[in-house]
């Protein structure tokens, strides 16, 4: 019998309509350079794709669009909420080469071997990232495609220094860390697979930058704090008083603005590598 796979720890996100709503327009301000990434590992036309913890589908469908009709990629995820999002998604843009399916990547398992694995912003909650991939990547064919694209949340910065802003993504990085989440994953993605048994990957770095009221920054800054405040007073990181969530975006705007601030949202570090074969 093969050893256990760690399942992921439990998400701190959670998988309300509110938190699927905020995933689809993270999808939205990162979709542009996951779609380069994507791009850069050599996910093509006719490809089937398997997309881990898929989460609302975002990925999945720009996977789908590289790899056209004669292609196809299943998005699996543990949350029986998001799949039924996603596959609502697809549904309602007519999408018929992506599907998607309740599983834990540790359970997961199929008869078809696929010709890439991919994944954003999953492993950095699983204990064992490497032992996830071990098991996954079995069911990728030979010289098929292993990438995955994660953040590196220390990144973040702004110039000249914004402290209000400073302040708010350390709270949610100090929410990430105390709940187990690993807030570099990105910088790691290397280690990680090659741990897994898997060649020295190529990496790229890609992140966001803005400035001016109109950033997007400023409301993904205050709705992933939202969402965390449940985790942030519950860990002693803030309580809500402390964070004014109803009017932080705002305020973060009215300081960058003042300030004239240029941003650097989180980088996305991707790493994608091929499965050796004879």
């Amino acid at each position: 019998m093969p050893p256990e796979i760690p399942s992921a720890n439990s998400y701190v996100l959670g998988h309300s309509s509110e938190e699927l709503d905020r995933l689809i327009a993270q999808g939205r301000f990162f979709g542009d350079l996951t779609e380069h990434f994507l791009r850069q590992a050599g996910i093509r036309d006719g490809m089937r794709v398997l997309d881990l913890g898929c989460g609302a589908g975002d990925v999945a469908f720009l996977a789908a669009r590289l790899v056209g009709p004669a292609g196809a990629v299943l998005g699996i995820d543990p949350s029986a909420e998001s799949i039924a999002a996603a596959s609502r998604r697809a549904e309602t843009a007519g999408l018929s080469n992506v599907a998607f399916a309740v599983s834990d990547a540790a359970k997961f398992t199929t008869d078809t071997p696929v010709d890439a694995l991919i994944g954003r912003l999953v492993l950095m909650y699983f204990p064992d990232p490497a032992a996830a991939l071990r098991h996954l990547a079995a069911f990728v064919k030979p010289h098929g495609i292993v990438a995955f694209q994660e953040f590196d949340l220390d990144g973040v910065t702004t110039e000249p220094p914004c402290p209000l802003i400073e302040l708010a993504v350390d709270r949610v990085r100090q929410t990430f860390v105390r709940v187990g989440a690993e807030i570099r994953m990105g910088l790691k993605l290397g280690r990680v697979i090659e741990d897994a048994g898997l060649p020295t990957p190529e990496m790229l770095l890609a992140a966001r930058i803005e400035r001016g009221s109109d950033a997007m920054a400023y409301r993904q800054i205050a709705e992933i704090t939202r969402t965390l405040l449940p985790a942030m007073e519950k860990t002693g990181v803030a309580t809500a008083e402390a964070v004014g969530i109803d009017t932080l975006a705002s305020r973060l705007r009215e300081e960058a603005v003042a300030l004239k601030a240029t941003l650097v949202s989180p980088p996305l570090i991707g790493a994608w590598t091929r499965k050796p074969g004879t």
